[in-house]
């Protein structure tokens, strides 16, 4: 075992992933590999999301209503600077204990950036925390540990998030 994924998203059971992560990584002599997925916003068409000239916004001409420039392209959510910050002072500390380690911040979808580079940093394993949100919470929202978990070819750790 020489690679192990390690995908951040700043939830209370991040120091805890990370911790464990390094002290396997540690004892396997193995590096790490944070990611942190930027994820993309859907842009919504004019007048889609109310009703803007009656839901027609081609009437937008005839009634000297100005029109809104639409960009089909969705927007990346941008990362907060203490965000950022946390990033890379997990980077440095995990470097400083002798331990390898690279950050990955790719774009897209969560669960499909977390497998991608799982692939391309060829990971021997992915350690990834738990929320316990429960069923409904996941039935409602989806979850990124149950994508990874159900998709994943590779050895997934997860470790729970700390107790309420």
């Amino acid at each position: 075992m020489k690679r192990i994924l390690v995908p951040i998203d700043f939830s209370d059971a991040t120091l805890r992933v990370i911790d464990l992560a390094q002290q396997l990584a540690k004892a396997l002599d193995a590096e790490i590999h944070l990611v942190h997925v930027k994820e993309l916003t859907a842009a919504a068409a004019p007048g889609a999301l109310g009703y803007g000239l009656a839901g027609m916004p081609e009437l937008a001409p005839m009634s000297g209503v100005p029109i809104p420039v639409f960009d089909p392209m969705p927007q990346t959510v941008p990362v907060a600077e203490d965000e950022q910050s946390k990033l890379t002072h997990w980077q440095d500390k995990i470097a400083q204990s002798g331990v390898k380690v690279t950050l990955h911040e790719p774009t897209g979808a969560v669960v499909e950036e977390i497998l991608n580079e799982a692939d391309v940093v060829n990971a021997d394993l992915i350690v990834m925390g738990t929320h316990g949100h429960g069923a409904m919470y996941n039935l409602l929202v989806g979850g990124v540990t149950k994508g990874v978990l159900k998709r994943s070819t590779r050895p997934v750790l997860l470790v729970p998030g700390p107790r309420r």
